[in-house]
């Protein structure tokens, strides 16, 4: 990771928004199993969403709730609307070895994000202040 980059995540606690910050009805629809999301995908700033924290990029979740102590093991996104909603995931350690990884998705192929995953940065984002300008790259 670059300076310029840890200069922009700042943090664990600068990147937790506020609970009641977001309303969690909006996200009632974008989970794993809505097989009717239907995504426009388009680049996304990623330091824009990691300053936010509209977006957390963490050492891999485990289906137990708890988190794969390697960071090079892999990683999951996590949006701010997973942190508020009560999961686990607010426990979960930030993965700077991924965050290239992840800048490179979120640009290049954003498709390659879940739909109900990039809606969730998404509506994170817009709830947490960002206007699209500043979400999306194009």
């Amino acid at each position: 990771m670059d300076a310029q980059m840890a200069g922009l995540l700042g943090s664990s606690e600068d990147q937790q928004p506020m609970n009641g910050l977001l309303d969690l009805a909006k996200y009632e629809a974008l989970n794993a199993d809505n097989k009717n999301l239907q995504v426009d995908y388009a680049p996304l700033n990623f330091e824009a969403l990691i300053k936010s924290g509209a977006l957390r990029v963490t050492h891999q979740g485990l289906p137990d709730g708890s988190y794969n102590p390697d960071p090079e093991a892999g990683f999951s996104l996590v949006s701010a609307y997973n942190d508020i909603a009560g999961g686990q995931s607010k426990q979960w350690k930030n993965n700077p070895l991924a965050y290239e990884v992840v800048k490179n998705m979120l640009m290049e192929s954003p498709q390659n994000i879940g739909p109900y995953k990039y809606l969730q940065i998404i509506q994170s984002a817009r709830d947490l202040g960002l206007s699209d300008k500043d979400i999306f790259l194009r």
